[in-house]
């Protein structure tokens, strides 16, 4: 039987996978810097991993002369 579940990343996870604090990722959220991620029927963070793959080029390091900052 095949299943169409999409794999979903608690806070936790989705942040080892940025190479952030969860913490980062909950201020980061609040300040407009990340989308405002889904919540589960407890309330707790969901992220799938198309999720994550936005909020990696909006994490990424910025470098010298980039014209971000």
């Amino acid at each position: 039987m095949g299943e169409n579940r999409r794999t979903t990343y608690r806070i936790s996870e989705a942040a080892r996978e940025l190479g952030i604090s969860a913490e980062w990722l909950r201020v980061g959220e609040k300040r407009g810097f990340f989308p405002p991620a889904l919540r589960d029927r407890n309330g707790h963070r969901c992220y799938t991993e198309e999720d994550i793959e936005r909020m990696r080029s909006r994490s990424s390091p910025r470098r010298p002369g980039s014209g971000r900052g």
